[in-house]
């Protein structure tokens, strides 16, 4: 890696001296002849360390100094300056420092001292980055997969969730909201507050507003007691409303009003309650259609979808398979008592070719059946359910209509290799080319993501 260097003097010959010297150690540098300047480019980034003077006209350098420190914690400054008192080296440090140095510069002690700051530094990205994928690891632990779609979703999280942004999660049954949901919610500042989730469609409309905002006594028949509501119970935390949908249109006002004034009355009550509640929503059908019939508030949809994510289908993420294959076979073998050491080459082809209409909720079902059916310590494609049991014994494989060629030759290898076991070399043979043309075709991005690193060579 090739660090860049910026250097921030009013002296041309001091910052242009310093700047032949660094670069003949191989860094770039860049010069700057004030500290506006200075700050300017910093601004820009990739800039790794800042070599300034104390005192320059304009804005000095214990200003930025200062500026640099407050956007940058851990990028490295050294100060110079031609008044080399203890007094400033002290207040220097206490404005976050590397070092200080006295002009005229000690070339030699700024080389060693540039050195160490840039080790410093490289420590400090290492260790930000490691514990930034500790922490995605742990809060996306129950959501398994790298492919592209699936990062985005990551992404999308990661940014949303801090912010008070009601969210509306969409896609299919069984791709993963609910897992979404409490992603966001463990993301967010809230996370300490409760996470009260309501499945929508389970309720009759009466029964689900008195879920929501609870009743009082005597309100209906049954009611022996006041009841709190999950929106009470969701004060300062988040409220997760599956198939948000299914709801009629008298509570989709009374939702509504909750959202714009968060304020509601209990069932049967005259108190006014306020809450502060995160709302997170989810729902499988497509909203907008259902305005156009007149299903579902448009009012309320706006409302709700503050920010929408979209969670893909597994059939869009099939390089995931093979985590979630080894993930759910690890868990249904421990449940069940059984020493397993995978599935045979069959199995792995036909989960490759299914198309998963039930998502990643339908291959855990599967995979709890295969790993309960299954007599021996391999899955073998009799042990799958009927609907994913291949064709014939020769095994197939599908290609959606419209793909690409690069998209059918990537179906080809990844299926190919599935049926033989991630077996490189017998793969390549089915498939009439050469190792060494397979692994250039598997170290290309487009196959990275999932193949790559599900393959063996033998």
């Amino acid at each position: 890696m090739q660090f860049k260097l910026l250097i921030v003097d009013d002296e041309k010959h001091i910052r242009e001296g310093l700047a032949d010297s660094l670069e003949m150690e191989n860094y770039l540098v860049e010069t700057a002849a004030d500290g506006d300047a200075g700050f300017k480019r910093f601004q820009k980034g990739d800039i790794d360390l800042i070599i300034t003077d104390l005192r320059m006209p304009g804005l000095s350098g214990e200003e930025l100094l200062k500026r640099v420190v407050s956007e940058a914690p851990g990028l490295p400054v050294i100060v110079l300056t031609g008044h080399g008192t203890m007094e400033n080296a002290l207040e220097a440090g206490r404005n976050g420092a590397y070092d200080f140095l006295t002009k005229p510069v000690d070339l030699d002690h700024l080389s060693l001292l540039v050195k160490r700051a840039l080790q410093s530094r490289e420590l400090h990205l290492t260790n930000r980055r490691l514990e930034e994928e500790l922490e995605h690891q742990k809060l996306f632990k129950t959501m398994v997969g790298t492919s592209a779609p699936l990062r985005q979703v990551f992404d999308t999280v990661s940014r949303v969730a801090p912010s008070k942004a009601s969210i509306l999660i969409t896609g299919e049954s069984g791709v993963g909201k609910e897992l979404v949901a409490d992603a966001i919610h463990e993301l967010s500042p809230r996370k300490a507050k409760p996470l009260i989730k309501v499945h929508c469609a389970a309720l009759a409309a009466g029964i689900l507003e008195s879920e929501l905002f609870g009743h009082e006594k005597g309100a209906y028949t049954g009611a022996v007691s006041r009841t709190r509501g999950r929106f009470e119970m969701a004060h300062e935390g988040t409220l997760f409303l599956d198939e948000i949908g299914e709801i009629d249109q008298n509570l989709q006002i009374k939702l509504l009003r909750v959202l714009q004034e968060k304020k509601f009355e209990r069932v049967g009550g005259e108190e006014t309650i306020e809450v502060d509640v995160r709302i997170v929503a989810a729902t499988n059908k497509d909203l907008k259609a259902e305005i156009e019939k007149g299903n579902f508030r448009e009012d309320l949809y706006y409302r709700l979808n503050v920010v929408n994510i979209q969670v893909p289908p597994l059939r869009e993420r099939k390089d995931d398979l093979p985590l979630l294959i080894t993930a759910f076979l690890k868990e249904f073998a421990a449940e069940n008592g059984k020493a397993l050491e995978g599935i045979d080459d069959k199995a792995r082809a036909a989960l490759y070719a299914y198309d998963w209409p039930g998502n990643v909720r339908e291959l855990r079902n599967c995979m709890e059946s295969a790993v309960v059916m299954t007599r021996g310590p391999v899955i073998t494609a009799g042990d799958l359910p009927p609907t994913l049991s291949p064709r014939n014994d020769s095994g197939w494989m599908r290609i959606p209509l419209g793909a690409t060629l690069d998209e059918a030759e990537k179906i080809i290898i990844r299926d190919t290799l599935a049926a033989h076991g991630g077996n490189k070399s017998k793969a390549a043979d089915a498939l009439g080319v050469g190792r060494k043309t397979l692994h250039r075709k598997l170290s290309g991005e487009a196959m990275h993501s999932g193949v790559s690193e599900s393959t063996q060579d033998d």
